[in-house]
């Protein structure tokens, strides 16, 4: 995802409320079993993943697709600190940059019942960890009335991360129930957190003292640190922030803390990797003895946090 380095915290614990709607709202009901039913179902979808600690964050819907019956409704329930979107459509300003991104991702559009023909359909900002700074949500509501198979997708990290819809008829008989959906979204997890780490051991392989990655990113995994986060190097020394172990369209930034060059504090600004257009390196030659604290300004609730030491 990519925004403006001055939006801090974009990233974004699903509000207990939203959740328990998600699990125990009192109507519709969940479906508990495949029997054919005379009342609409209201399911959960959970939309993103992370690691406890946050460092590996995941770019999926969980399930990636579910069978439901026509006037049934999805609960996209925020999994992830990480911001995402639930979109159905064409965007009305082409996501080519970071600024048209934040323009599509942020504003709400379409009501609570799905219109398939619609150019364009989307939940806003959905996340675990709201910003005062930046409008978001921690669940979105979508009920569905009309027949057919509908693919949403996020907008922030691209068709790759999808959901497929199948809408039967009214009163059909369920494939499968929402256990069993859980169950396939917490293999998932487990799946995609594995995935992560792997990327990360991979990623730290490559790491030297003067040469760090600033995240990393395949298909599914997102590593939400700077690798390695805590360097040691002699006066004179040139350190090289690097994005290219990200495989997705993800910012970040090196902004230091107190570290002074030309009279201002070092900042890289909004990297980008190379396949979303850059810059993805920074460089910094340090002169000064001492131990240098740097942040994404993205990221940074997340753990997203570094030093150098000048030694």
């Amino acid at each position: 995802m990519s925004f403006p380095p001055h939006r801090r915290r974009l990233a974004v614990v699903v509000a207990l409320a939203g959740l328990l709607i998600g699990l125990f709202g009192t109507a519709p009901a969940q479906a508990s079993d495949t029997d054919d039913h005379s009342a609409p179902v209201t399911w959960k979808v959970l939309v993103g993943e992370q690691s406890p600690d946050m460092a590996i964050q995941g770019m999926s819907f969980l399930p990636g697709s579910i069978t439901i019956d026509q006037g049934d409704s999805i609960n996209f329930v925020a999994n992830s600190a990480e911001i995402h979107t639930v979109s159905y459509g064409t965007p009305p300003v082409p996501p080519t940059t970071v600024n048209n991104v934040l323009a599509d991702a942020v504003p709400r559009v379409g009501g609570p019942v799905f219109n398939p023909n619609a150019q364009w359909t989307n939940s806003g900002i959905i996340t675990t960890m709201p910003s005062p700074e930046f409008p978001s949500v921690t669940s979105y509501v979508q009920k569905f009335t009309t027949r057919g198979n509908f693919t949403f997708y996020c907008l922030i990290h691209g068709q790759m991360m999808s959901i497929t819809v199948h809408v039967h008829g009214p009163h059909a008989s369920y494939p499968h129930t929402q256990a069993y959906y859980d169950q396939q979204a917490a293999e998932r997890t487990e799946q995609i957190i594995a995935d992560g780490k792997d990327l990360w051991e991979d990623t730290a392989d490559k790491a030297t003292p003067t040469h760090v990655y600033v995240g990393a990113s395949d298909g599914m995994a997102m590593i939400m640190r700077y690798i390695w986060p805590r360097d040691v190097v002699q006066p004179g020394t040139t350190v090289t922030f690097d994005m290219s172990a990200n495989q997705t369209f993800v910012p970040h930034t090196v902004t230091f803390t107190t570290l002074q060059q030309n009279g201002k504090l070092v900042d890289s600004g909004t990297m980008l990797p190379a396949i979303a257009g850059g810059p993805s390196t920074f460089s910094v030659t340090f002169t000064q003895s001492g131990t240098w604290n740097y942040f994404c300004q993205f990221h940074d609730g997340m753990g997203m946090v570094g030093s150098v030491t000048v030694r």
